[in-house]
């Protein structure tokens, strides 16, 4: 109820908006057409007024009187001026500086005149609207033209009423079309709001889906709707997680549990329990191995692991990680053959770079069959550092190679639980190879086997 009032609301100030933004503009068009047309009977009247005053200066003023035009000549007498006939044309000496004028007086424009120049004014007499010119005739005379403006304010004042007769009707009309573009702009809006309800309500497939939006509309809702994707992506990465670990820890602890329930049924020699503790110090062995690797990603998801960082000879380290495996090495009569390039230093947090090269070593030393080979390299170039593990296994499927990287992601489950994988371990290399600056990359060689590539930014080196 609140999100449906909050968008009549915000589709109330719309209309309001474009109905005062469309008014205004109606208003502007109309008032610069109304004194457009103004201006033009303005003008109209001027044309005329010029005409008859030439014609009157050319031909004597009593002979071009009209009921319509009304002609004073005005005369100057040293510095007195004298108006010589009135608006009917009789014969009347008037001194323009006193006595009780019965049209208004300028005397600007009428000293203008005497000067050669023509100029229009409007005045009114008797309550009613002239147009005025002021015209030369010579040095000493000129003439002073009067137009009826009645009229043309008769016309104009119809306009103005045709239209405030028409401006309720305009009004409503604009308020209505404001509403209905208003809708339509807040459609975007109440999509990502009714979207956003489902969502809320558990149902993250959800997306929003709009025809022909505008640009800004269109990119809004890209980004609404790769959010939810990572949303999606995110909880089901979570959900698929928690399930995950939930497995995990749940097969060593029914091994745990099965194994203490059959030792308990009877009594066995010591053998027998030396023989089951050390099957069960492997399951307790995996148990701790899982739960360090998922504290050691809680840590890097908070961004609350501190790198302590040292100078490291990464084939030094390669050798220690070499040597630690050695017994399944021989057990599995395995060759390592190993290509250093001297000298290799790089600034890193030692146990979490030895645990990323020993994660990508064991994971070779695990699908790399008896008597395999598995070939180690490091080179430096003006690319950086990069260290080669190249296992003579199966390599990996095309299908699996993007997710090889995913936590709890194995490519042959069965065979990673039997040799106690949980998983994890290529999730945490690529998370300390991303966190030192560099990159990891998989695939097969052409003559099989998988080949990890770890390559190191030389700029920290």
């Amino acid at each position: 109820m609140l999100l449906k009032k909050m968008t009549i609301t915000f589709r109330h100030k719309l209309t309001f908006v474009y109905s005062s933004v469309t008014i205004c503009l109606i208003l502007i068009f109309v008032s610069a057409l109304y004194l457009s047309f103004k201006n033009s009977m303005i003008k109209e009247i001027d044309r005329t007024l010029l005409a008859e005053a030439r014609i009157a200066a050319t031909r004597g003023i009593a002979d071009n009187n009209t009921e319509k035009i009304g002609k004073v000549m005005i005369k100057k007498t040293g510095n007195e001026y004298v108006q010589v006939s009135n608006i009917r044309g009789d014969i009347s000496i008037t001194s323009l500086k006193s006595g009780n004028l019965s049209w208004p007086i300028k005397m600007p424009l009428i000293e203008k005149a005497f000067k050669g120049t023509y100029s229009f004014d409007t005045v009114s007499f008797r309550g009613e609207p002239y147009r005025v010119l002021h015209f030369p005739v010579d040095k000493s005379r000129i003439l002073r033209l009067g137009y009826s403006l009645q009229k043309v304010d008769g016309e104009l004042k119809e306009l103005r009423n045709l239209f405030f007769f028409f401006l309720p009707f305009l009004l409503i009309t604009v308020a209505i079309f404001g509403y209905h573009m208003a809708g339509r702009t807040i459609v975007p809006v109440v999509r990502l709001t009714e979207t956003a309800d489902k969502i809320k309500k558990g149902n993250l497939k959800e997306r929003i889906q709009l025809d022909s939006p505008g640009l800004e509309i269109r990119n809004l809702v890209k980004v609404f709707n790769d959010m939810l994707d990572s949303i999606q992506k995110h909880v089901e990465g979570h959900k698929r997680f928690t399930s995950d670990v939930s497995h995990e820890i749940r097969s060593p602890l029914t091994a745990l549990k099965g194994s203490i329930e059959v030792t308990l049924r009877r009594k066995r020699k010591p053998e027998e329990y030396e023989d089951i503790l050390k099957k069960n110090l492997f399951e307790v062995n995996r148990l701790h191995k899982i739960s360090d690797n998922l504290l050691l990603l809680a840590r890097a998801d908070h961004d609350i692991l501190e790198l302590r960082k040292s100078w490291v000879d990464i084939n030094e380290l390669l050798g220690h990680i070499v040597e630690r495996h050695k017994n399944k090495i021989l057990e599995k009569s395995l060759d390592v053959i190993e290509e250093y390039q001297e000298p290799l230093e790089f600034l890193s947090d030692r146990d979490l770079l030895d645990e990323a090269l020993s994660n990508l070593f064991d994971n070779a030393l695990k699908y790399t069959p008896d008597k395999g080979s598995i070939f180690l390299k490091t080179e430096q170039s003006f690319h950086g550092i990069t260290v080669t593990f190249h296992d003579t296994g199966p390599g990996i499927p095309e299908k699996d190679r993007d997710r090889v990287f995913e936590r709890f992601y194995r490519v042959d489950k069965t065979r990673s639980r039997l040799s106690g994988g949980s998983g994890l371990g290529l999730a945490i290399t690529k998370w300390i190879i991303e966190t030192h600056g560099g990159n990891i990359s998989v695939r097969n060689h052409n003559k099989g086997g998988a080949i990890f590539t770890i390559t190191l930014p030389v700029d920290d080196a």
